[in-house]
């Protein structure tokens, strides 16, 4: 794989993975809970890793982290518990629609976030790409009808919009951490394994899902747990975070996809234009870069 593609690829699986996430889910929550669900996929994210450190020796490792090393990581861990929390709350209280597109902000807050966080700078083409990027998630969420979005329950938006925000300083503080990926990984999950199971018996309880509901749990904590965890770090640590957010703006679609071939709904002219317009977003970052360069050039 040639490095300059690399980040490409990478990318790619990624959306593909989180684009699955919401078809598989609402197959899932047929048959049980919000909260029974955020057990399961991490409960089973926390079981594969655990095999997968076992028989690759791995698991000796884990004494190499320090008692400063553990703690810092399960604060960085936080983030992203709290984010599938917050999220799953918002979605009890107000329209999915609105939801969705309340936490679609994410893209945005990594950019905000890697200012305080990784000391990076926002110049106009990171403004252009990530409005850009924002009006088509608008137009591919809302469907083209962005005046019908009525806020319904202000806590419900507050939830959604602070899922956002919590996703935002995960992915900063990730790419910040300088800790081995796959220990910190481990304990990422670890902690939000404990923190679902509590969570579970506070506000649910526990239950045996069908088979058909393990197959998708199982899926879910592989793809969106154990391996996202792994190429979205990777793919901050090796592009821009320019780069990372504005392709994020596509999952939306991806989703939609998803959704169509898996539960019959259908993807219509409107969500393509906004798919266009994230696309124009994306282009816009490297044009400015090919501006820039030429001025320096002459």
């Amino acid at each position: 794989m040639a490095r300059h593609n690399e980040p490409f690829i990478l990318m790619f699986i990624v959306l593909i993975f989180w684009g699955s996430f919401a078809a598989v889910s609402k197959l899932v929550l047929r048959n049980i809970d919000n909260f029974q669900v955020l057990f399961y996929i991490f409960g089973s994210a926390f079981l594969v890793m655990t095999l997968i450190f076992i028989f690759s020796g791995k698991i000796k490792v884990l004494k190499i982290l320090t008692g400063k090393s553990v703690l810092i990581l399960v604060l960085y861990s936080l983030p992203s518990f709290f984010y599938y929390f917050l999220y799953i709350m918002s979605l009890k209280l107000i329209p999915a629609v609105e939801a969705s597109m309340l936490n679609y902000l994410f893209p945005v807050m990594i950019v905000i976030f890697a200012v305080p966080i990784n000391k990076e700078r926002i110049n106009m083409a990171k403004l252009v790409s990530i409005l850009l990027g924002f009006i088509g998630m608008v137009i591919i969420v809302t469907n083209g009808y962005i005046g019908s979005i009525k806020l319904s329950n202000i806590f419900g938006d507050i939830l959604a919009i602070g899922a956002a925000v919590l996703w935002g300083i995960f992915s900063n503080l990730g790419k910040k951490n300088k800790i081995d990926s796959s220990l910190s990984i481990y304990i990422y999950t670890l902690v939000a394994f404990v923190l679902s199971t509590v969570s579970m018996f506070m506000f649910s309880s526990f239950t045996i899902p069908d088979a058909t509901s393990c197959i998708g749990l199982l899926w879910i904590g592989i793809s969106n747990i154990v391996l996202i965890y792994y190429l979205w770090f990777k793919v901050l640590k090796t592009a821009s975070t320019l780069f990372v957010s504005s392709l994020s703006f596509v999952t939306p679609f991806v989703t939609l996809v998803f959704i169509t071939f898996l539960l019959g709904e259908k993807i219509s002219y409107i969500q393509i234009i906004g798919l266009l317009v994230i696309i124009l977003g994306i282009a816009a970052q490297f044009f400015c870069k090919l501006i820039l360069k030429i001025s320096k050039d002459y």
